[in-house]
């Protein structure tokens, strides 16, 4: 039976891939409809051309994703 996560995943959060910190995707808005699992866009920062649409469950497992800070600019 399938576990509902109560961690909710905004347009706009941002995550890393586990095995690549270092590129940062964005949540950019839900993807399918007609899938039992939500689903969401996320955009490459910086190439917002790159996109991949991604199962909650997969952007929730820290196995495979982890959400980061936004980042604030310093004064």
């Amino acid at each position: 039976m399938l576990r509902r996560n109560k961690v909710s995943i905004e347009i706009g959060d941002r995550f890393v891939k586990a095995d690549d910190p270092k590129t940062v995707w964005i949540v950019e808005g839900r993807g399918s409809t007609v899938a039992p699992m939500p689903h969401y866009k996320v955009v490459q920062e910086g190439y917002y051309s790159r996109m991949r649409t991604l199962a909650e469950n997969v952007l929730l497992d820290p196995d495979y994703y982890r959400r980061v800070a936004e980042t604030k600019p310093a004064n």
